[in-house]
């Protein structure tokens, strides 16, 4: 059995990197024609071209791995099919779940590999990515994130920031206005100031026009010379480094983040959401496998093109449930575990169908 095992996990492996690779080629060929004359313009160098696209690789394999493992699992079995190899298995006594148990074992590590990527690897060259791009290709300087203007900040309480200036060295900034929205997003308080400093660890506020908006539409308005700024958490420093999005943070800061804006008082469901797709986006790969392997048995002498196109069906779907969870978790639709597991729960129970039918023929 251990030859056997080697044999078709070898097999399954070779099958996933042609895959990922295939797709990582039309990828970047399609996004480099697409962009090919805007680029020849502005003389981008092959130097240029080459680390632009190998920043994004991280993205592009995590994106596409769980179809290229129900791809190959397609493809494999099909092929263990057409050549009497499954035949000869199992009429030496060989059960299908355990023929079958190294690709789920292949599934589990590509599951592993994904969210190790994903987690440490792929936010990074995301943004160095991004960083070539704006440096190398459109010609603009780099972001000092320490002494920048007219940007936008979202605080973890709710509050959302419009900044004139920022200077980072001397702790304050100018032209700014803070919004604090409720649930339904209404603004329910808004200050327009002149400048706003950090004084002994807290924020000042000079020359605040404040607004405040009752729930009746009622406006209270009030000028201030100066005026403490309470419960914003955000120092200078957070403010001068670069802001990640939920999608970008690991487990560790994107937990942080949520207790952050648990603390202020604000609303953690769609980060929730995002929070728990980082276990369950990975978690496809193996269930891809439960879907794919035995969905071959099912018309073992389909060729490639047939293979393909279920793939692409598959993945369609997958890729549509994922989003509707998203989508529905963000509205708070659905809790936001159920939300981000929806499309793994629909096709694990898919996946347990097809084998035990396939176990039972």
């Amino acid at each position: 059995m251990k030859k056997l095992d080697l044999y078709i996990t070898l097999r399954f492996i070779r099958m996933i990197i042609v895959s990922v690779a295939s797709f990582v080629v039309i990828f970047v060929s399609v996004d480099a024609f697409d962009h090919f004359s805007r680029w020849v313009d502005r003389d981008v160098s092959v130097g240029t071209f080459a680390r632009y696209y190998f920043y994004g690789l991280p993205y592009i394999v995590v994106l596409v791995l769980p179809v290229a493992v129900l791809l190959s699992s397609l493809f494999l079995v099909s092929s263990l099919s057409r050549h009497n190899e499954l035949v000869a298995m199992r009429a030496a006594g060989i059960s299908l779940t355990r023929i079958f148990m190294p690709l789920f074992a292949v599934g589990a590590l590509t599951s592993v590999f994904e969210l190790a990527v994903g987690d440490f690897v792929v936010s990074n060259a995301t943004y160095l990515q991004s960083q070539v791009k704006r440096v190398e290709i459109d010609g603009r300087e780099p972001v000092d994130y320490g002494r920048r203007s007219n940007f936008a900040h979202r605080s973890p309480g709710g509050a959302i920031f419009e900044i004139g200036f920022f200077d980072g060295r001397g702790e304050y900034m100018t032209n700014l206005t803070v919004e604090w929205l409720n649930d339904s997003a209404g603004v329910t308080r808004r200050l327009d100031m002149d400048r706003m400093a950090w004084k002994d660890s807290a924020w000042v506020g000079y020359g605040v026009t404040e607004r405040i908006f009752g729930p009746s539409g009622a406006l209270s308005y009030g000028f201030h010379d100066s005026l403490p700024i309470h419960g914003i958490r955000e120092t200078p420093l957070d403010f001068g480094s670069r802001q990640k999005s939920p999608e970008e943070m690991n487990f560790l800061e994107l937990r942080r983040y949520i207790e952050r804006v648990r603390q202020a008082g604000g609303d953690p469901r769609g980060l929730l959401v995002e929070f728990y797709l980082k276990f369950f986006f990975p978690l496809s790969n193996l269930i891809m496998v439960m879907v794919g392997a035995p969905l071959a048995l099912r018309n073992p002498r389909s060729g490639k093109a047939t293979s393909i196109g279920l793939a692409i069906l598959l993945a369609f779907l997958f890729f549509s449930l994922l989003r509707l969870g998203q989508t529905l978790g963000h509205k708070g639709v659905l809790p936001p575990l159920p939300a981000a597991g929806v499309a793994d729960a629909v096709f694990a129970a898919l996946g347990i169908f097809l084998l035990r039918r396939a176990s039972k023929a």
